[in-house]
């Protein structure tokens, strides 16, 4: 529901937006370096970092449009981590933590004078579903609110066509439950993407 919600706020938005504006869609892959998960447990002891993810790999694509130095756009992504450390599971084989994300994200893109390299910040609201898959145990999702920071540069390849490298800070604003407890979640996510303008 909630992504149907943020799909419909873009699409309405571009149907509004001036005839100017240049449409595009993008994609993305790279490499996303998870935090330390804090688990608080049922009986309400917190173990700060008591879980570790493995480096995972995040992607996704998205529909936008640009206006001169702003961009809006909605984006959906995926990434999984496996879990590296756990006090609670002997065989961490199967054990893993994925996130499908649903977000609008804004930009601002600095125009720098004679130059294919454009410079930008970008900040992302939207949901997060995220489950938890343990071995001899039912997976455990959720949905929640999430939100992302970010900066990058592009690379102009040709009149159509950029080439985008960037980082970004996701963080779901609520934690995993399940029958042990709530974990944290975040990642810094390193990406390389192309975005193409239908202009």
């Amino acid at each position: 529901m909630k992504k149907h919600l943020l799909l419909s706020v873009l699409l309405a938005g571009m149907m509004a937006t001036p005839a100017y504006a240049a449409p595009y869609i993008s994609g993305s892959v790279g490499v996303g370096f998870p935090a330390d998960s804090d688990v608080t447990y049922s009986n309400g002891v917190v173990d700060k970092g008591g879980q570790t993810l493995k480096v995972g790999v995040p992607f996704g694509g998205a529909i936008g449009i640009k206006n001169d130095a702003y961009r809006v756009e909605a984006a959906i992504g995926y990434q999984t981590h496996k879990v590296d450390t756990w006090l609670h599971a002997p065989d961490l084989s199967d054990d893993s933590v994925s996130l499908f994300t649903y977000m609008v994200n804004g930009y601002y893109d600095v125009d720098i004078k004679d130059s294919s390299i454009t410079p930008y910040v970008t900040a992302g609201l939207g949901g997060a579903s995220i489950t938890a898959k343990n071995e001899g145990y039912a997976d455990h999702s959720t949905t929640v609110f999430a939100w992302q920071v970010g900066a990058g540069i592009g690379l102009k390849a040709s009149s159509n066509l950029t080439v985008d490298l960037g980082y970004r800070y996701l963080k779901p604003s609520s934690s995993l439950s399940d029958s042990f407890g709530t974990y944290t979640f975040s990642s810094s996510n390193v990406l390389a993407g192309i975005r193409y303008e239908f202009n």
